[in-house]
């Protein structure tokens, strides 16, 4: 048993994830009640979004081991996924009471609190603070010998999980490409176990590419002062298998959080890259950085694969068919209930639900379900897509909807630009946090400031005020890819330059800084 275990663990850890599945069903075949291939069957599950099936294994792990931390940690994903953010909460604090210093437990814990509207700043504080302090300080800060030449080329490092078909990597890679070679020399610090064709173009894109997979923090922080790097930057460092904590072990003289979801409340963390829309000045949200707003804080290219846009359905139809492509946790009560509001208002209109293959998932499916029939909307309605092969095809679906719903508090991002790349509007609300700005940066960029609401009533409004303007949707339609295209969410030359010119401006904060 112990082999075959192992056999299962080492397919799943090298990518083999549908032979990491046979063999630890091949164990549970052997011992039904074998704790360790209930908890491997239901990671590798979850790999494969198979989140019905996962569930099974976890809540048969439950009965067998109700005290384990593992355990109770992958029943608060499963929730989490599907939307059920106050029952992942509750079985994140189980698991953090048997095991306190589980870290993926505090992370998923403070996503879920992003997804609650009624979180305060200063709940969101705490949990920031919590999240940032699993992990302490260097014990005694290195001391940088970097030449303090304001003017001299830098070496800028990225470090980052998502150098791969990921939105952070479509989203970071234009720029990447076009940062200036004579002022900047990149080096890539690679989280990634899985590389893809995009991998291959960061790597291209690099003076200098190192795998991290497999290093401890300790280890990653000392390769990145080895290397001298002058600058560092953080990306995403709250999501997927990013490498946040390097930076509190202080690796370079500059530290800088880019595409990062909510401050890192790390002291060791200078910056926070920002927009005037996300990060707005004056606002409630707490940032332990010094936040720089750029133009705009992301920066899209337009995909070849994107299909042409089609006519608008409405005319063919008859009827408006608004839709959402994003993750349906997402979809809170409170944003179920406005969109089910518009519905209400717009006679014969439908909601078109589509994420990867979360719809597919009957849990998934009829939780969402049941939050509309909640607010009496049937469920003949709703239409779901349950998956699609290729990007291709995701974009085509937006032939399908005349005008698309931003879920909040936790907004849509590059789901925005995709629908706007289509041709479709989005009604968006925006919030206080970076979280719920992030769309309306998007809107705001292309000259749709007339679909960013400032309360769920406006939302409404405004969304049942397009949709009965079938001409003015027309003409949308015709007219954004085309102001997408202009638009500076597009111009990665323009973005890479405001790039430049950040990392030589805190760059000569720091030397000002050690001259004195």
């Amino acid at each position: 048993m112990a082999d075959l275990l192992g056999r299962a663990e080492q397919a799943f850890r090298t990518g083999r994830v549908d032979a990491a599945v046979a063999l630890w069903r091949q164990a549970l075949e052997d011992d039904p009640g074998c704790l360790a291939a209930l908890k491997g069957l239901g990671r590798a599950l979850l790999a494969l979004r198979r989140l019905d099936a996962s569930s099974e294994m976890w809540e048969a792990a439950f009965a067998a081991a109700p005290d384990d931390a593992e355990t109770l940690f992958h029943l608060g994903m499963t929730r989490h996924r599907r939307g059920d953010h106050d029952g992942a909460i509750a079985f994140y604090d189980c698991a953090l009471a048997a095991q306190p210093g589980l870290y993926g437990a505090r992370g998923m814990r403070l996503l879920a609190l992003l997804c609650d509207a009624a979180a305060t700043p200063e709940t969101l504080w705490t949990a920031q603070r919590e999240w940032a302090e699993q992990r302490p300080a260097a014990a005694s800060p290195p001391v940088f010998t970097n030449d303090p030449d304001p003017e001299r080329p830098l070496r800028i490092g990225f470090l980052s999980s998502d150098f791969r078909a990921h939105s952070v990597g479509f989203n970071i890679l234009p720029a990447y490409r076009r940062l200036d070679r004579t002022a900047f020399r990149l080096y890539s610090y690679a989280e990634v176990a899985r590389p893809d064709a995009a991998t291959r173009l960061f790597e291209e894109a690099s003076d200098c590419w190192r795998a991290t997979v497999g290093l401890s923090d300790s280890e990653v922080a000392a390769t990145i002062r080895a290397d001298r790097i002058d600058v560092l930057v953080v990306l995403a460092g709250h999501l997927d298998e990013n490498r946040p904590f390097v930076a509190r072990l202080r690796a370079a003289p500059v530290q800088i959080a880019h595409h990062d979801i909510c401050t890192s409340a790390m002291p060791e963390m200078d910056y926070f890259l920002g927009d005037p829309v996300v990060t707005p000045r004056g606002g409630r949200e707490r940032f332990s950085e010094r936040v720089v707003r750029l133009p705009n804080f992301t920066v899209h290219a337009i995909p070849a694969e994107a299909p042409p846009v089609g006519p608008l359905p409405a005319l063919s139809a008859d009827a408006i068919t608004f839709g959402s492509f994003n993750a349906p946790q997402k979809i809170t009560p409170r944003c179920a209930a406005s969109w089910a509001a518009v519905l209400r208002a717009v006679p014969g209109s439908r909601l078109l639900l589509k994420h990867f293959e979360a719809y597919g998932e009957t849990a998934t499916r009829a939780r969402v379900l049941a939050l509309f029939a909640a607010e009496g909307i049937a469920d003949e309605r709703i239409s779901v897509i349950e998956a699609v092969a290729r990007r291709s095809d995701h974009l085509a679906a937006y032939g399908q909807v005349d005008i698309a719903l931003d879920p909040f508090p936790f907004n849509g991002a590059t789901t925005t630009y995709e629908a706007l790349l289509m041709g479709v509007p989005v009604v968006a609300l925006a919030g206080e946090r970076f979280v719920s700005r992030c769309a309306a940066a998007t809107l705001k960029a292309v000259g749709l400031d007339a679909c960013v609401a400032g309360d769920p009533a406006d939302y409404v409004a405004r969304a049942v005020e397009l949709a009965a303007d079938r001409p003015r949707l027309a003409a949308i339609r015709a007219g954004l890819r085309g102001a997408v295209a202009r638009s500076r969410i597009c111009d990665a030359d323009g973005h890479a330059r405001h790039l430049g010119r950040v990392y030589r401006a805190v760059w000569r904060r720091w030397c000002a800084e050690a001259r004195r």
